[in-house]
């Protein structure tokens, strides 16, 4: 396990390559990047920490809230991967999450994208794995996957405010891969888990004002692991 960083460099560089320019029709094209993230070659910490391991027998990295530090924000722990600027396209990859607090985390494990320069402002998606399974309450499915919008529409406004409307129940485990596809176009991303349809967040409250990068969300209190990414960016 590595110490707090906020630049991680690693001598093995073997992450992110351009694989493929897709022309689709004469005005649009598709440009496609992926990586295997086996590297933590130029990404940024943003009050986690990361190491490059091997899960369930998927390598990625893993990436896990700082011991006994509290978070500047809420939803603002994770880790940037300084690629291609994204705003329009599809993001793929595989993730898996548990709780390290047994009492209160979920295992929340996500993504964010279009993070601004400066990191204020960019949209998000996370996942509850623990939200799925038995309790002595029966199943939880409540809240399993949610989306937030940093700074200014957490998770928890939001589902204060409009319960439903951006959360839904979705069927991921703890400690268990499961494989995220997002398409966002312009106000709307639609969400889907294994090639099921979850979630469709018709207003992303940042629109298309936003283009950035995207980054490796954990929740506090869990930790995440992330493998095998996929963006395409459509223009």
């Amino acid at each position: 396990m590595i110490g707090r960083i906020d630049w991680i460099k690693q001598a093995s560089v073997t992450g992110m390559y351009l694989a493929g320019l897709v022309m689709m029709g004469e005005a649009s094209a598709v440009h496609f990047e992926a990586s295997s993230l086996d590297s933590l070659d130029k990404t940024r910490a943003q009050g986690v920490k990361a190491e490059v391991v091997e899960y369930h027998g998927q390598k990625g990295i893993h990436v896990s809230v700082l011991p006994g530090e509290k978070p500047k924000c809420e939803n603002c722990t994770f880790l940037l991967l300084e690629q291609e600027q994204f705003r329009d396209g599809t993001i793929e990859i595989s993730l898996a999450g548990e709780p390290v607090d047994q009492d209160s985390a979920t295992g929340g494990v996500g993504i964010v994208f279009r993070v601004s320069e400066d990191l204020s402002k960019y949209e998000g998606v996370y996942f509850k794995p623990s939200h799925t399974e038995e309790t002595e309450y029966g199943v939880r499915q409540h809240y399993a996957i949610q989306y937030f919008s940093h700074p200014d529409h957490s998770a928890d406004a939001l589902n204060e405010a409009a319960s439903g409307q951006y959360d839904a129940p979705a069927n991921v485990r703890t400690g268990q891969w499961f494989r995220l596809k997002a398409e966002i176009n312009k106000n709307q991303g639609i969400f889907y888990i294994d090639g099921s349809k979850v979630l469709v967040v018709e207003r992303l409250f940042h629109g298309s004002e936003l283009k950035g990068p995207i980054g490796l969300f954990v929740e506090p209190g869990s930790e995440g692991y992330f493998s095998k990414l996929e963006i395409k960016h459509s223009q």
